[in-house]
């Protein structure tokens, strides 16, 4: 996925979420944005996430 759309689509997203009153860490976003850029694989953001609900 483009640079560009990335940004847009996590821009999107947390507008979206920020209406329902939810809003992502700087550290959730950071890997999200990882995850989309292909710099981690699913199977790794999916470990990471359950590490990070789990603290």
């Amino acid at each position: 996925m483009p640079k560009r759309s990335i940004e847009e689509s996590m821009r999107r997203a947390q507008a979206s979420n920020a209406l329902s009153g939810k809003y992502a860490t700087e550290e959730q976003r950071k890997l999200i944005k990882a995850n989309l850029e292909g710099k981690i694989t699913d199977e790794e953001f999916l470990k990471k996430v359950l590490e990070l609900a789990l603290k």
